[in-house]
């Protein structure tokens, strides 16, 4: 059976390393170390066993193998039962009971630099592997992988299989953000913590892990916050999804689309997007699909907002949004999306994007919308929390109501905002989309009676379709079936 604590010390990191290594010695730890670390120790007179030496295998491939052997592995796999430790005692394989490691800086290296053979380098191998095998006997090799843990390991070290799986969860969670930061590397993507004030409110704690590449920040004095964050994705990625020579304009407030047009000239759109609710619009985030220019600089600073991004800036118009200092100014990269995944009690869910072209089926009258402008109207729509109801003249938003549990009160709620406006807007053709089937006729009833002439878009899908066929085409409306349902939860 095992008589001495053992330890082994592996780190590329060295802070406080003198205050862990002699609480050890102190306490009767036989340490075990590897050559960068050992160097360290014998610096501050720490007496420790050269791994090397414990092995009789010197470092090779230039340090790419160092701690990958049977003799270390053995004693930090083996458990306390009598075939282990006597198998250990045949070999000559010490326990040990404690080990401190940490990982090569990958992110740190990808931060520094763009040359792949020194990114490549910084690939953990035995690290990695060591934390591994520890986490896989908690029970009897505590790991220690954080240099701010060494203070609560002094005044306190681990005895219940409770505390030691602390530590053990601790480093299994570092190295799963450690493979998901190489993961994605490989795959072209680089994500960093970006440093957030707080979450959705002031008493939540939140970080956001950020591909740098994907955007950078030309203005504004304050760092992006969750909330613009949250309403940056939903704003670029209207912006951006439909594919179009035409000038897009998003306008987003607290990630619901309030503003929103596709037009032959940028300010214009942008004109259109700030009517469709310019109350709303205020302190936003405004998002293009092209160029921002001079022209309609000089009309977005006349506003408050909080975020404006687009691909790209004329000179002059930057000039002029970075005469408002807290306005945050955002040059958006070119980018796909792939898939969306939200935390839920029991885990994660991860679903596809919703990004498949917008086709419709005629169920009674002429269309009118090009299909560049139902792909558009499509995408907003799509942003909109289920029951959405969005309705648009034939450029842009003009109203919405989501978020309602019945789809008559979004319908209402929609219908009334609209007819707030000027009345020259009931006389235009409108045109209302939904993001799932009407399942009774009682909607299309009350669209029937409003005075405005609506076009009417949406999936079907419903045990009553038969009957709204049937009232659509007995009242004359004109109802065109979306190829898909757009709920958002």
């Amino acid at each position: 059976m095992k008589k001495n604590k053992n330890a082994l010390i592996s780190v590329f990191n060295k802070n406080h390393l003198d205050d862990i290594s002699k609480y050890l010695i102190k306490n009767k730890y036989t340490i075990y170390s590897t050559g960068g670390s050992s160097k360290y120790l014998k610096k501050i007179d720490v007496p420790h066993i050269l791994i090397s030496k414990y092995t009789d295998q010197k470092e090779i491939l230039d340090g790419r193998v160092k701690t990958l052997h049977p003799k270390i592995f053995g004693g930090i796999l083996a458990t306390d039962k009598k075939s282990h430790q006597k198998e250990l005692n045949r070999e000559k394989i010490v326990n040990f009971d404690l080990l401190i490691v940490n990982l090569y800086p990958f992110e740190e290296t990808l931060r520094k630099s763009k040359k792949k053979d020194e990114i490549i380098e910084m690939i953990d191998i035995g690290g990695h592997s060591l934390i591994r095998a520890a986490v896989k006997n908690y029970q009897k090799t505590v790991i220690i992988v954080d240099p701010l843990d060494y203070k609560g390991f002094i005044k306190k070290s681990p005895k219940t299989e409770s505390a030691k799986k602390k530590y053990a969860l601790k480093a299994i969670k570092q190295i799963t953000d450690y493979d998901l930061a190489i993961s994605n590397w490989f795959q072209g993507n680089y994500y960093e913590k970006y440093l957030l004030r707080y979450g959705e409110n002031p008493q939540q704690k939140a970080t956001a892990l950020i591909d740098k590449n994907k955007f950078s920040q030309l203005s504004g004095e304050k760092q992006l916050s969750y909330n613009n964050l949250l309403d940056l994705d939903a704003a670029v990625t209207m912006a951006n999804e439909t594919s179009t020579i035409k000038y897009i304009c998003i306008i987003v407030k607290h990630n619901i689309p309030c503003g929103a047009s596709i037009e032959g000239n940028h300010t214009r759109s942008y004109l259109n997007a700030l009517a469709g609710d310019p109350i709303s619009a205020f302190g936003g985030v405004v998002a293009f699909n092209k160029k921002i220019t001079k022209s309609t600089a000089k009309l977005l600073v006349k506003n408050f907002y909080e975020v404006v991004a687009a691909p790209e800036f004329e000179k002059d118009a930057l000039a002029i949004l970075k005469s408002k200092k807290n306005l945050r100014v955002l040059k958006v990269n070119k980018f796909t999306k792939e898939i969306e995944q939200r935390s839920i009690f029991a885990g994660t869910l991860i679903q596809d994007v919703d990004n498949k072209k917008t086709t419709i089926k005629k169920i009674f009258g002429v269309n009118k919308l090009s299909n560049e402008k139902i792909d558009f109207f499509t995408n907003i729509l799509k942003f909109i929390k289920s029951n959405a109801i969005a309705v648009f003249d034939n450029t842009s938003l003009i109203s919405q109501s989501g978020g309602q549990t019945s789809r008559i009160d979004a319908l209402e709620n929609c219908l009334y905002k609209l007819n707030l406006k000027q009345e020259k807007k009931k006389k235009d053709k409108l045109y209302l989309f939904s993001d799932a089937f009407f399942p009774f006729t009682d909607s299309l009833e009350f669209i029937k009676n409003d005075k405005s002439q609506i076009d009417i878009y949406a999936p079907l899908g419903s045990k009553n379709d038969i009957l709204i066929r049937k009232f659509v085409r007995e009242n004359k409306l004109n109802f065109f079936q979306l190829n898909d349902r757009h709920f958002k939860h």
